[in-house]
């Protein structure tokens, strides 16, 4: 398993690279111990190796409720997955609604391909197949960081919200 300790997020800045399921985890889910403040998520469909463990859910949870500045958006190209299935994170943003929120790509961006996540807007995460665990990332790039927030932000707002991925009420 990939070694983390030394990495601190928005200050060292070293390319890692990934190959492994379980590092890929294990980088997603230090990035987002050490978040402080936002968490910018774009995937195919949250993949649920990836994404819906205990250990991940406790992290965001954490952060959504540290603060009433702190948010969580993500955006997947296929909600059927999630809603289907299920998924730790969706039964967190439909109960935590104004810190944490799901959208749906618009149909002209479907075709994207890569996952990327971005940390407190100077860390990041790129797989660039979902398909593949092989990704890179790096706990101190603001440069990079920039440009995958820039891309992130258009996404979002072209972004659907979806019904299916509201809270039910009853």
């Amino acid at each position: 398993m990939i070694d983390l300790t030394a990495q601190i997020l928005g200050e060292t800045d070293q390319l890692i690279e990934v190959d492994l399921r379980e590092d890929l985890q294990q980088l997603i889910l230090t990035m987002s111990q050490q978040a402080k403040h936002r968490i910018l998520i774009f995937s195919h469909t949250l993949d649920h190796d990836l994404f819906d463990t205990d250990e991940l859910y406790e992290a965001i949870k954490t952060l959504a409720i540290a603060s009433h500045r702190t948010h969580i958006h993500i955006i997947v190209q296929d909600a059927i997955p999630i809603t289907r299935k299920g998924h730790r994170l969706l039964n967190l943003a439909r109960r935590i609604t104004s810190h944490m929120k799901i959208k749906v790509t618009a149909r002209e961006h479907r075709d994207i391909l890569e996952t990327f996540i971005i940390f407190d807007d100077r860390a990041y995460i790129i797989q660039n197949n979902p398909e593949r665990f092989d990704a890179n990332g790096n706990f101190y790039n603001p440069l990079k960081t920039h440009q995958l927030s820039e891309q992130f932000d258009e996404l979002w707002n072209r972004g659907i919200i979806n019904s299916s991925l509201r809270r039910i009420s009853l």
